[in-house]
């Protein structure tokens, strides 16, 4: 009896094509997935921290030294800070508006606190601790050009070292009547400076003899 003839058997065998898109795939597959994996561990820096608020000057509890013309000095003691002299001046009846000098004097910063003033360039206000040009023009003497810190309560500060304190001061102790105005706020005022030499010398007396401690 005749066996049946059986057909080799063939195992189907991928294109060569194939397998070079195969071996050329893989490595590409590889790297696609690393890089993924790359990304995904790498940390996301964190927003720049925004800078501290500008600082005000340091304040502490007063008692008075002297008063005249118009104007009182007290000593201020800040806690944990250098104790300073004040010279402030009541509100002259019908000035509501006009602008405010303090002086004020320390063992090695001395100068002048404006305040209570409102800036004529609309929209224009006092950012602390921004720089502003302070232009003085008093009734008697040359005009001044000064350099101001802006405080967080919107005052101006214009510093100037305790040793020539006097002599910055003078143009500010002989004028009668004072204007102001700076390049980013506008005009700021005039206002009068009667008892203005009284209360600088006072506050220069009060800081050599309670501020060099």
């Amino acid at each position: 009896m005749d066996r049946p003839h059986l057909a080799p058997v063939v195992r189907p065998q991928p294109a060569p094509e194939v397998r070079r898109a195969v071996r050329t795939a893989t490595p590409l597959a590889l790297l696609t997935g690393l890089v993924l994996a790359l990304a995904a561990c790498e940390t996301v820096p964190p927003p720049p921290a925004s800078p501290p608020p500008a600082a005000g000057l340091p304040d502490g509890p007063a008692k008075p030294f002297s008063s005249g013309k118009g104007w009182t000095v007290t000593i201020h003691s800040p806690p944990g800070g250098k104790v300073f002299c004040l010279a402030e001046r009541g509100i002259p009846v019908g000035q509501n508006a006009a602008p405010r000098l303090s002086f004020r004097t320390a063992a090695a910063e001395s100068g002048f606190i404006l305040s209570g003033f409102t800036p004529s360039d609309s929209g224009a206000a006092v950012k602390p601790g921004e720089r502003y040009d302070l232009t003085v023009t008093p009734d008697l003497g040359p005009r001044l050009s000064l350099s101001a810190r802006g405080l967080p309560n919107g005052s101006l500060y214009v510093a100037v070292p305790t040793k020539s304190y006097l002599e910055e001061m003078e143009p500010l102790a002989r004028a009668h009547r004072v204007g102001f105005r700076s390049t980013g706020l506008g005009d700021i005022g005039t206002m009068l400076l009667s008892g203005s030499s009284w209360a600088i010398n006072a506050s220069d007396e009060c800081r050599i003899l309670h501020a060099e401690s």
